[in-house]
């Protein structure tokens, strides 16, 4: 049985190191362009970030100016005061004119 332990633990003690081994190798032939996979993503993300910011604003500023040159403000009346909130006529919805 000593024996038969003996070789199952440096059986099991090649294979770890096997597998050790080429999982370093691994690591070592694909870690750079892993890294550069994962950076190209991160600048990838800014990059659309800045894109999506930068046509927001020049959407807001054709907008702003749109707005400025077709929408004209109403002319709204006069702002209701109390007094003339407890002259409304209840039937008609309008406010009487003072004399």
């Amino acid at each position: 049985m000593r024996g038969k332990d003996a070789a199952a633990i440096l059986l099991l003690a090649v294979i770890g190191l096997l597998a050790g081994g080429i999982a370093l190798w691994l690591i070592l032939k694909y870690l750079p362009l892993v890294a550069a996979l994962i950076l190209a993503i991160f600048v990838a993300l800014v990059l659309v970030g800045v894109l999506i910011s930068v046509v927001g604003f020049f959407a807001s500023a054709v907008g702003a100016l749109y707005y400025a040159i077709v929408k004209r403000p109403s002319k709204g009346g006069r702002p209701v005061t109390l007094r003339d909130a407890r002259k409304l006529d209840k039937e008609e919805g309008k406010f009487e004119e003072d004399e």
